[in-house]
């Protein structure tokens, strides 16, 4: 296995990897120090930021596909209590995760416990209210990724267990951040996709003119109609969210 290795639910390599180069270039830029990167995969934004001289810890459900060199990964399992001691990362990286668990609200709780304050949590996750997503959703019955949510084992014709189990959207992610204390400031994605497409353009001219009069019933309100109007959620393949831990949330739901 190599950092070229990625799940057969991603689209491809090049793609994932995008999103990774584009998270690290995030977090160097931020200048945060300690990083969790979780899950790591094979490692390659765990070696993307240790060559920007980072201190990074590394956990995954299966470490044995780490391939960074002289070093390995912690096993963990994003469906429970994260093994951190509380407030000690800067910034936790999440690249393409959380559509594999069961329950994000942990996820974001155990993020924020385990970040200082003002720390960011990075979120990436195939982004399932793009124009494309949606109409895929509308014809098809499914968003883009997770197809019929069905795999059959080639050997016995009977079904098993999918690695795509949780589309969540913006609107969705959003909340789960802002409900375990998080902000989200920042929204972009790895790649923008039939932008110029005369179809995509006239779908988004009349998702303009929706969703104004709620809007204008509170500044929090109009700032989530604006970023899922915005260029990233529209047209973009995965989302990247950055969202900085600006209280202490609550360990129980």
């Amino acid at each position: 296995m190599t950092f070229d290795h990625v799940h057969p639910d991603h689209q491809g390599p090049n793609t994932v990897h995008m999103t990774r180069l584009q998270v690290a270039q995030l977090i160097l830029d931020a200048g945060h120090r300690r990083v969790l990167d979780i899950p790591c995969g094979t490692g390659a934004l765990s070696q993307l930021l240790l060559d920007g001289g980072r201190e990074v810890v590394s956990a995954d459900l299966c470490p044995e596909g780490f391939v960074v060199p002289g070093r390995s990964a912690v096993r963990v399992n994003l469906n429970t209590v994260l093994p951190f001691e509380s407030e000690t990362f800067e910034a936790v990286a999440c690249v393409e995760g959380i559509e594999h668990i069961e329950n994000p609200h942990l996820l974001a709780r155990e993020a924020n416990r385990i970040l200082r304050k003002g720390g960011m949590f990075y979120v990436t996750t195939p982004n399932v209210l793009s124009i494309r997503s949606r109409l895929s959703y509308l014809l098809r019955g499914y968003p883009d990724q997770f197809h019929y949510m069905v795999e059959v084992d080639p050997a016995t014709g009977a079904e098993q267990p999918i690695a795509h189990i949780n589309p969540i959207g913006f609107l969705e992610l959003r909340y789960v951040l802002s409900r375990w204390g998080f902000r989200v400031d920042l929204v972009q994605t790895n790649r923008e996709l039939k932008k110029d497409s005369w179809l995509y353009q006239a779908i988004r001219r009349l998702l303009l003119t929706k969703g104004k009069r709620s809007a204008a019933t509170h500044p929090s309100v109009a700032s989530v109609r604006q970023a899922i109007l915005s260029d990233a959620v529209l047209f973009g393949e995965g989302l990247i969210l950055g969202a900085t831990k600006v209280a202490t949330a609550a360990q129980e739901p």
